[in-house]
């Protein structure tokens, strides 16, 4: 019996320091520092940099599991790093791997910075390409709005809102919403001919598409007032 016993103990005793060695390193291993989390943001900026994605989305899981450890979910140096892994999955082409974590990177991001700050700004553009992809047009109109809401009077963001009410313009077309179609388009037409031009080749695009928004509605006395306007040769 003694003798059991003396062979049992060690045995014992190696597993039970075993699994105290399995503990110890685990423990360590989630033990994250901001310094730590620096370390791997920067192996993956770096893959970034060359344009190694894949690369990039590793390190960048990993540091998102850093930040979850040091700060929670819920917090601005969290969203923040979240940001940085969805702009990867985006250049990579792997959104539709991501959308809950896209979809929260936005939600994050507009509660805790300023609709101009980067971190805002990319986590908005990043889910506006994923409601596309995902043919989630109305949803995609909001933030439209939202990029159009921080521009300020100068000539580079009446370009950029020029894009903008573009954007509008073909996502009230596909939602069937043709009255603030013509809305966006009659905006539209009027920013152009202030900043490209004012003749009808200047503004065909624009033009062809509100005569096809009045001939949809069979707005019929708007239409003819649009074609001898600009000396259009279309028929509803």
């Amino acid at each position: 019996m003694s003798k059991r016993r003396t062979v049992f103990l060690p045995v014992l005793l190696l597993f039970l320091f075993g699994q105290s060695y399995v503990g110890f390193t685990s423990a360590k291993m989630d033990e994250w520092t901001e310094e730590e989390i620096g370390k791997v943001a920067v192996k993956a900026d770096k893959a970034a940099t060359k344009k190694h994605w894949e690369k990039a989305i590793r390190y960048g899981e990993r540091m998102l599991k850093g930040s979850e450890a040091l700060y929670g979910q819920d917090s601005p140096y969290y969203t923040s790093r979240l940001k940085t892994l969805i702009r990867y999955y985006d250049k990579a082409g792997h959104l539709d791997q991501i959308p809950e974590k896209v979809e929260k990177a936005y939600i994050q991001s507009k509660k805790y910075f300023d609709p101009k700050h980067d971190t805002a700004t990319i986590s908005r553009l990043v889910y506006y390409k994923l409601l596309i992809t995902q043919k989630k047009f109305s949803k995609a109109i909001p933030l439209v709005y939202e990029n159009m809401a921080i521009l300020k009077n100068t000539e580079d963001d009446d370009f950029r809102k020029l894009h903008y009410l573009g954007q509008l313009n073909g996502l009230y077309g596909i939602t069937g919403q043709f009255v603030l179609q013509e809305k966006i388009l009659l905006e539209q037409l009027d920013l152009n001919k202030r900043l490209i031009g004012l003749t009808t080749k200047d503004n065909i695009k624009i033009i062809m598409n509100l005569a096809k928004n009045y001939c949809r509605r069979k707005l019929d006395a708007e239409f003819d007032t649009l074609v001898q306007t600009y000396g259009l040769k279309y028929k509803c």
